[in-house]
């Protein structure tokens, strides 16, 4: 996929790091960039592992890959800052580092929406989902609505971006499907939360459903019990302080059964 370089967005650089040369910036950029093409490895592993199986354990395998392509791109992130801080003096390798990084980032990009398009194409169809699916799956589509601003990018034009946004698309739809088919967990906190999808769950009716959030009921005193103690059960009688405990030995044992 060929396209004109875009210019460099401006960015305030940080702040320079005394002692640290062109030449040790270069280093840095470099051992960044070789990382990420290790990660980028790793996750296809991963995700093959994922796609393994997809019945049994197969949404626990897909979070560890998605897991590792969220780390790729906030270090990929990382990267870019260094490349838009670098001095003058690395002029000459800028361009040439910013241009792998696109192609690394690209190249995940791919490799996540053909990954996750594999599993779910196969996990919608799993006829018994574990409990909690439709929490773990509203995470993961957050994931997948974020990486689908990406193919936004004009990186991604042409037919191949196309396909590729049309392709998240209905990854996105897939994941939407296995969620209404498991309900989500009750809430058994005291106040309403926010859902995977960004709706309000109401929590269930407890003792404290009646009071504003945030506030507890009293607990009841002492003379509330006892009135409300049937009168047929007897009262529990108090511990006595003055009752003297000693300890026992063999010996006296045996001075008894004398007597």
């Amino acid at each position: 996929m060929m396209r004109s370089n875009p210019p460099r967005r401006p960015a305030a650089p940080p702040a320079p790091t005394p002692g640290r040369s062109a030449a040790q910036r270069q280093r840095e950029i470099a051992t960044l960039l070789m990382r990420l093409d290790a990660m980028l490895k790793q996750s296809a592993e991963l995700a093959q592992t994922a796609r393994e199986r997809v019945s049994v354990g197969g949404l626990a395998r897909y979070r560890r890959f998605s897991r590792r392509v969220r780390d790729f791109f906030a270090l990929a992130a990382l990267t870019q800052e260094r490349l838009d801080a670098a001095p003058e003096e690395m002029e000459d390798l800028i361009d040439p580092m910013t241009t792998a990084l696109e192609r690394l980032h690209a190249r995940m990009v791919v490799q996540f929406v053909e990954g996750s398009a594999a599993f779910f194409a196969s996990f919608a169809r799993v006829k018994a989902l574990p409990i909690g699916t439709h929490e773990m799956c509203g995470v993961e589509l957050r994931g997948v609505l974020e990486i689908r601003k990406f193919l936004d990018d004009p990186l991604y034009e042409g037919e191949r971006g196309q396909a590729l946004r049309g392709e998240a698309d209905r990854i996105a739809a897939l994941i939407r499907r296995v969620m209404d088919r498991i309900p989500p967990l009750p809430d058994f906190g005291d106040e309403p939360s926010i859902g995977p999808r960004g709706t309000l769950n109401s929590p269930l009716k407890g003792p404290n459903a009646h009071l504003p959030p945030g506030r507890a009921a009293p607990r009841p005193s002492a003379d509330r019990l006892a009135a409300a103690r049937p009168s047929s059960m007897p009262p529990v009688a108090a511990p006595n302080p003055s009752t003297e405990v000693r300890s026992l030995s063999l010996d006296q044992f045996e001075d008894d059964e004398e007597e």
